[in-house]
């Protein structure tokens, strides 16, 4: 990344509020590959103050408190293409919504758990239901630490979707905790569905492999055969005398 790629500038906001002196700082970053050229845009809202240096003066930010991604909207990963649809809206909508809401996110983040060991395992209906229930239905199939990381974000999901029960202690999740769950989310669809992807292309390449092999072999057994001195009549009569 070149400095000239990169801008910054801090500008104060109206200073009448109870707030007091307070502003934005903006960045923006222009991707220097020449074939993707992406703008990327990062506010910062919080204490401003003016500086002096030998140049002039200036602003700066004080105190940072709070910050948001404005472009590009959501830094969502690429999906392997088998993610069935719902589920890839799913994570979309917790990853969106995480900046503003980190309950709610989380609540998005464990329905998207769900939809994917689902899918991903093929849960029959009659087995559907509790979350809780399916997870130890497949349990022998899914690695103990990511066991113990789905379980966390089961229980911490649970908060989020069902607040209605926790009316009078609120327990509140951050957006940075709410991204931990989406985390995990992720580093599912890369070892469960772009894994099995992987190992499905690389299978097919085999199985295509073999039968190139299998067609060479047999067209060399034809060739062999064709390629083999006749026996003449002549010749047979003098090795029967």
């Amino acid at each position: 990344m070149t400095k000239e790629s990169i801008s910054e500038s801090t500008i104060q906001v109206n200073t009448r509020s109870k707030r007091g002196h307070v502003g934005l700082r903006v960045e923006s970053v222009a991707c220097a590959n020449s074939d993707c050229r992406e703008l990327s845009i990062n506010v910062q809202f919080g204490d401003v103050a003016l500086q002096r240096s030998t140049t002039g003066t200036y602003l700066q930010m004080q105190l940072d408190r709070f910050e948001r991604a404005l472009l590009p909207e959501a830094r969502l990963v690429t999906l392997p293409t088998d993610v069935p649809e719902e589920i890839a809206i799913t994570y979309r909508e917790a990853v969106l919504v995480a900046e503003v809401s980190g309950r709610a996110s989380a609540a998005m983040a464990r329905r998207c758990l769900q939809g994917i060991v689902r899918d991903f395992f093929n849960i029959p209906n009659n087995k559907r239901g509790n979350l809780g229930a399916e997870l130890s239905y497949v349990r022998s199939s899914i690695d103990p630490e990511l066991w113990e990381a789905i379980q966390a974000v089961r229980g911490v999901g649970d908060i989020g979707a069902h607040m209605d029960q926790n009316v009078d202690h609120i327990i509140d999740i951050t957006h940075d905790e709410a991204k931990l769950l989406i985390g995990l989310i992720e580093t599912l669809f890369k070892e469960w569905y772009e894994a099995r992807g992987t190992r499905r292309t690389a299978t097919a390449a085999l199985r295509e492999l073999l039968g190139d092999k299998r067609d060479q072999q047999k067209q060399a057994k034809k060739n062999a055969t064709q390629d083999s001195p006749e026996v003449s009549d002549s010749e047979d009569s003098l090795t029967t005398e």
